[in-house]
């Protein structure tokens, strides 16, 4: 009788259990289109970046807040003769409450680092390495907050060099003032067993910032102006010096109304990247750009369309750097379905106030 009675009790149990386990899904299409006309600088290459992301997930939610996720991020590069040029695991678990978010495994990297500038990361590395292996956590809200991860990059083997980076970031508002703080390094170490040729790097950059900014719901959606500090550093153990501390100015200018946007980003400092011919994009992400000491980037771009699950933008970017003005091309579709988010049934598109 005992045993009768315990054995519906474990029974009742994982009943209850099972059925408060919830089937969740997430479903990603990230187009991107990114030409470049730099045939002229000293510091980058032209090239033009073209094709299209597809991201589906399946996972398992309990407790409101707990989930899991499985699923893949296939690449399709336009012009290739491959059916997919391009597969990465997404496996990850994820806590999500209205204070604190925290993912951890492998995950998009898209939104989370929303709030780094190119400075920190250039485009290129969203089109062909969505994906964070790691973690993620932020804690606060959209005028308070705080934020620490990990991205490892390679996993240290005869051939590949060990390389991660570990990273923060923090933003406060204060009515319309607002204070905001990026970093990171980049750790890029030697293969296993060392190799003498291969000598440990970092890479260190560090941005504060302080600010105003405002907007309305007249259609100014965006109103910001700040200055603040470029901190980097730079070291090539093997060279024995204390390596390179580039300090610059960063001031911003941001404009959008009713979706037409205007991003101004001007850099005054010493120049960075200072082991770019040396590296590469095997030590910087950056922004190649920064390897001058003056440059000014503009962003003129248009939402086409705006909404809870999709984001369309077109847009034209000038770069003033080397005395020069070089021009780039820019067309993004993002759709970001999912079955934990209620829909709002708000958007905004450029169709929508030609009818107006």
């Amino acid at each position: 009788m005992i045993f009768r009675t315990k054995l519906i009790l474990f029974y009742l149990t994982v009943s209850i259990n099972i059925f408060t386990q919830n089937l969740e899904w997430k479903a990603g299409l990230n187009y991107f289109f990114d030409n470049t006309e730099y045939e002229k600088s000293t510091l980058t290459q032209d090239q033009t970046m073209n094709g299209v992301h597809l991201s589906p997930e399946l996972g398992m939610s309990w407790d409101t807040a707990h989930a899991i996720f499985g699923g893949i991020d296939a690449l399709k590069i336009s012009g290739t003769n491959s059916f997919v040029d391009k597969i990465d695991l997404i496996a990850y678990y994820q806590y999500s409450s209205p204070y604190i978010h925290f993912q951890a495994g492998a995950f998009p990297r898209a939104n989370l680092l929303s709030n780094y500038s190119d400075f920190f990361y250039q485009d290129s590395v969203l089109n062909f390495r969505p994906i964070m292996q790691g973690f993620f956590v932020r804690a606060g809200n959209n005028k308070a907050f705080y934020s620490l991860w990990l991205d490892w990059i390679n996993h240290q083997t005869t051939t590949e060099r060990e390389a991660f980076y570990v990273g923060a970031s923090a933003h406060k508002s204060f009515g319309y003032l607002f204070a905001d703080f990026e970093s990171y390094i980049f750790h890029y170490a030697n293969v296993n067993p060392s190799n003498p040729l291969y000598h440990v790097c970092d890479n260190g950059l560090a941005h504060l910032s302080f600010g105003t900014s405002y907007a309305n719901k007249q259609g100014l959606d965006t109103l910001l102006f700040a200055v603040g500090v470029l901190a980097g550093f730079e070291r090539d153990r093997g060279l024995g010096d204390a390596g390179n501390i580039p300090l610059g100015a960063v001031v911003r200018l941001n404009v959008e109304y009713r979706g037409l946007g205007l991003k101004n980003t001007l850099y005054l400092g010493n120049p960075r990247l200072v082991m770019y011919n040396k590296y590469g994009g095997n030590l910087y992400w950056s922004n190649p750009f920064l390897r001058s000491g003056s440059y000014l980037q503009t962003k003129l771009y248009l939402t086409v369309h705006k909404s809870q699950w999709l984001q369309s933008k077109v847009g034209v970017n000038l770069h003033f750097s080397e005395k020069k003005l070089f021009f780039e091309q820019t067309f993004s579709v993002v759709v970001s379905l999912n079955s934990l988010t209620k829909s709002k049934g708000e958007s905004i598109s450029v169709f929508k106030y030609k009818q107006n």
